[in-house]
């Protein structure tokens, strides 16, 4: 490691976490850490990662208006979010080997 590269402490915890959680909660640690960045910040707001698992992300919504409202987007959803985890995304230094196939709404 070049001793100018600087390495910041989310960065480091990320690292010692993805060896000690097992990789549905690694990976559900990525998704809360970066969920605004993916979906908006109005819909970050109102909504938050709860467990991956299997591929299926459960999102804890704060109602039901809004939980129906994101099942007509839902397929966008999946897009967006393996999009921003490809590894054509370089910005993002988290763990590309996040792939979501489908999503559940849930009330918070």
């Amino acid at each position: 490691m070049n001793l100018n590269q600087q390495l910041s402490l989310k960065d480091i915890l990320f690292k010692a976490l993805k060896s000690k959680l097992g990789e549905s909660d690694y990976s559900a640690l990525i998704l809360y850490e970066y969920w605004e960045d993916i979906c908006g910040k109005d819909i970050g707001k109102k909504t938050k990662p709860k467990s991956f698992n299997k591929g299926v992300l459960t999102v804890g919504v704060e109602n039901p208006v809004l939980i129906f409202e994101l099942g007509f987007i839902k397929e966008e959803f999946v897009k967006k979010i393996n999009a921003y985890f490809s590894s054509e995304n370089k910005k993002n230094p988290a763990d590309k080997n996040i792939c979501v196939k489908d999503i559940r709404f849930v009330n918070k």
